[in-house]
């Protein structure tokens, strides 16, 4: 009986080695996971370099109230002007003088990976409006004009660390459309509202 119950000992202590051998070994490996969701919220980020949608037709609101519409082109930080384009000409508008730039419904956008959408018509949103504010002129760049990819930089304080974890998960399988741009020249920072499609 004796020998019966030190078999027993033995046994169970060879399985606690190999057990704690096997997960020492998985805690030692790189996560590979099928679910990205799952592995980005264990990165904790201090910065996120956004891609977001520019849909084609925008209306530029100025401060008198007057209105221009086209397709933004560019935003020129040292220079502190706003490029629109309309019927092939290029125009450079200050932004002192630019209260807001409204994204119509109904304009064609062009998600990261080149498919289209049309917002507000046939394509609806997946998730809520999200506002941004506080957001340095410097850190908004428009990548590719022609199908209106740009990439804003978040970070603290503008949002928190978990919302940029949220931010973050939510990309990962949808494509954040920016609705509105409200500009503030003398803090030079703007305000991005934003909807997830």
């Amino acid at each position: 009986m004796k020998a019966f119950f030190q078999g027993w000992v033995v046994a169970i202590l060879v399985m606690a080695a190999a057990m704690a051998g096997n997960i020492q070994a998985v805690i030692s490996q790189d996560v590979k996971t099928g679910n990205s969701l799952l592995a980005q919220t264990q990165i904790k980020a201090d910065e996120l370099e956004l891609a977001v949608a520019l849909p084609e037709l925008a209306e530029v609101i100025f401060k008198g109230g007057e209105s221009s519409s086209g397709q933004i082109t560019g935003i020129d930080v040292q220079g502190e002007g706003l490029s629109i384009q309309r019927s092939g000409k290029t125009a450079t508008i200050p932004l002192s003088q630019i209260k807001k730039v409204v994204f119509k419904n109904g304009a064609l956008v062009y998600r990261s990976n080149g498919r289209q959408i049309i917002r507000g018509e046939r394509d609806r949103p997946i998730g809520k409006l999200v506002t941004w504010s506080g957001i340095p002129l410097n850190t908004f760049t428009v990548k590719n004009s022609t199908q209106g990819q740009a990439v804003v930089k978040l970070k603290p304080p503008i949002v928190s660390t978990e919302q940029l974890q949220g931010i973050e998960s939510v990309a990962t399988d949808r494509q954040y459309v920016v609705d509105e741009i409200q500009f503030d020249s003398q803090q030079r920072t703007i305000t991005i509202l934003a909807t997830p499609y």
